[in-house]
């Protein structure tokens, strides 16, 4: 099973077990995952994190009961987990704007999404590889010490770039990540590729062998995109969610050409196919003008 299947299979399991206690080291543990990887996994997929997923599935539970049943709203409030009357209450209040008891005299009939469907409504979020709900993030500048070269020079260019680092790290470097930055030149009809990791501002003068390479700061959109499903720095699914997106998020470009960053974490591992890269798309928000 991979990792969307594992995710698939905790939003089954959460259904199940919502009189059970449940956390993030629960579930975790259930699809042997550690707690931080199976979080950022889940939320990045569901779109908000677990804990919120569940508050939600409880309440939306507690709502069914409540139209259906005259049971005791402390009674339902421990069917589902909560430890007393008042902090369900508190919580129901909080999400739906009305006690437990105002919501049952209203008779409102709630519609409780099966999480089959939620599972078939994730599943589409995933396109060419890649999760369509980005994490909207912030980079100050980042300067790199690396290798530079041709698009077509890719493979070659991480063979250099590895050489030089095993021999020796760069000095100042932050992390063990890496950076692929692909730069299109629309007037050469050529693209140009950077790859290096990130070092200390104060270190880009003593790096040997290195090129050095600065990013300015920018916002990205940051997708996670799944290896083993093939995918392209310009894909056309960040295109689509380029055009589509609801806030108004633009290209921001490099010196007036488009690029992107290929960002490689621990998550990365060339020998596992539940590998995954971030994408970060630089954006900025187009300004629009009061009317007159």
């Amino acid at each position: 099973m991979n990792n969307f299947g594992k995710i698939s299979e905790a939003i089954k399991y959460i259904d199940a077990h919502l009189n059970d206690t449940l956390s993030v080291r629960v579930i975790a543990e259930q699809f042997a995952f550690s707690p931080y990887y199976f979080h950022r996994l889940f939320t990045s997929i569901v779109g908000k994190s677990m804990i919120a997923y569940i508050r939600d599935r409880r309440i939306a539970y507690a709502c069914k009961m409540l139209n259906e049943t005259d049971r005791k709203v402390l009674d339902i409030a421990l069917d589902l987990g909560f430890d007393s009357a008042q902090g369900f209450s508190r919580t129901f209040r909080s999400i739906t704007g009305m006690s437990p008891t105002e919501y049952r005299s209203r008779k409102i009939t709630p519609c409780i999404v099966p999480a089959a469907e939620l599972v078939k409504r994730f599943t589409n979020r995933l396109k060419g590889g890649i999760l369509m709900n980005p994490d909207m993030i912030k980079k100050e500048k980042m300067i790199l010490a690396g290798v530079s070269g041709f698009g077509n020079e890719t493979a070659e260019i991480w063979k250099h770039f590895m050489k030089l680092y095993k021999e020796a790290p760069p000095a100042g470097k932050i992390s063990d990540d890496s950076y692929e930055v692909r730069i299109y030149d629309s007037a050469t009809e050529k693209e140009s590729v950077f790859i290096g990791c990130e070092i200390k501002s104060d270190c880009n003068s003593g790096c040997g062998g290195y090129e050095i390479f600065q990013i300015p700061s920018s916002a990205y959109a940051s997708f996670d995109v799944y290896v083993k499903e093939g995918y392209e720095s310009e894909n056309r699914a960040m295109e689509e969610w380029l055009v589509s997106n609801e806030k108004g998020y633009v290209r921001n470009l490099l010196e007036g050409k488009p690029y992107c960053i290929e960002h490689y974490d621990a998550r990365f591992d060339d020998s596992n196919d539940e590998s995954i890269v971030e994408i970060w798309l630089p954006v900025k928000k187009i300004k629009q003008s009061l009317a007159q």
